[in-house]
C-alpha cells in the first residue's frame, strides 16, 4: 500500500510480510552471490565515479553503512581505497566474511556504528535512511559523529520527484491519517519512505554538513514505480526494459530513455554533503 502523509510531504510504502530477517531473505535470494554480485565489478559505477570526484585513498577509510552484498565495498577496495562494510543482516555478513573473505565486513547497527568519532573520510549510505518508520534521526546524528572534519557523506535516497509532486497534486495516492503512525502493527509492515529532499538538505545542514552535490537518478524506475495512467500497459513494459541487462541495444535505448525521465521522475537522489 502506498500513502501520502500531507503534513510531512513524504509518500509511505507498506508491506504485506515484513518480517525481522526480510533484508537476508532480500540480499540471499540469488544464490550464486560471489559470482553475480561482488565481484562485478563497473569502473564507470556512480559510486567509483562520485567517490574519485570527491576522494583519493590516501584521505582515509570509507565506510559503507548498510552495505548489503558487500559489492560497493569491493568496488572500493579495488580502487586502493580502505573500505568498510556495515549492515545487520545477519546472515549476509555470515556468508560475505566465508566467501568473499578479503572484503572488510561486520555486522553493525547503522543507528551504533562500532567506531570512533572523526574516523572515516567518506561514508556510503546507499537507499539506507528511507527504512527507519521512527525517522532518520539516529542514523544521521552516527554519521555526523563518524566522518572527521572536510569528510564526505554520499547519501541517496527515493525522493519526491516532480513527477511524484504532479501525482499529489492530481490526488493520486490515498492520503495518511495521521494516528496511522501510532499503530503498531502498520509500523510492523512498513517499507520505505518517500522523502522530502529540501526536509533532508535541511536536517543534515543542522548537523554540520553542508551540501555540496546533488543529482537524480534512475528515471525509467521512479517513472514505472508511480505512473498511474495506462498503468498495466506501461508499468511492464518498463519493468522489462528495466529487467534487460544483456542486449546493447536494449542498454542504449535504457540509457537515452533515463536521460530524458531523470530530472522528472528520478526515483532517488544522490546528496553529497561535507562535513565543517
Amino acid at each position: 500500500m502506498i500513502y501520502f502523509d500531507k503534513k510531512r510531504k513524504k509518500i509511505l510504502h507498506f508491506r504485506k510480510k515484513m518480517r525481522k530477517n526480510f533484508w537476508d531473505l532480500h540480499w540471499l535470494k540469488n544464490s550464486d552471490i560471489l559470482r553475480t554480485n561482488v565481484l562485478n565489478l563497473n569502473p564507470k559505477s556512480l559510486v567509483c565515479k562520485i567517490t574519485q570526484r570527491f576522494l583519493i585513498p590516501e584521505d582515509g577509510p570509507i565506510l559503507e553503512g548498510g552495505c548489503g552484498l558487500g559489492n560497493k565495498v569491493y568496488q572500493l577496495k579495488r580502487m586502493n581505497f580502505d573500505a568498510i562494510g556495515i549492515d545487520s543482516a545477519k546472515a549476509t555478513i555470515r556468508r560475505l566474511k566465508k566467501e568473499v573473505p578479503e572484503i572488510k565486513v561486520q555486522l553493525a547497527d547503522v543507528r551504533k556504528i562500532p567506531f570512533p568519532d572523526n574516523y572515516f573520510a567518506g561514508y556510503w549510505s546507499i537507499g539506507v535512511i528511507e527504512h527507519f518508520f521512527e525517522g532518520y534521526n539516529e542514523v544521521a546524528k552516527e554519521m555526523e559523529r563518524v566522518i572527521k572534519s572536510k569528510g564526505y557523506l554520499f547519501l541517496t535516497f527515493p525522493y519526491m520527484s516532480p513527477f511524484r509532486k504532479l501525482n499529489v497534486n492530481f490526488h493520486l495516492y490515498k492520503v495518511m491519517n495521521q494516528n496511522f503512525y501510532l499503530n503498531k502493527a502498520a509500523s510492523k509492515n512498513f517499507y520505505q519512505y518517500i522523502l522530502n529532499k529540501d526536509e533532508v538538505i535541511k536536517d543534515f545542514n543542522n548537523l554540520g554538513l553542508k551540501l555540496k552535490y546533488a543529482k537524480p537518478f534512475d528515471g525509467i524506475k521512479g517513472f514505472k514505480d508511480d505512473i498511474f495512467f495506462l498503468k498495466f500497459f506501461i508499468k511492464r513494459f518498463l519493468q522489462i526494459l528495466y529487467d534487460k541487462r544483456n542486449s546493447n541495444f536494449i542498454n542504449l535505448i535504457k540509457v537515452l530513455l533515463d536521460k530524458i525521465l531523470i530530472k522528472f521522475s528520478g526515483h532517488s537522489i544522490l546528496l553529497v554533503f561535507q562535513k565543517f
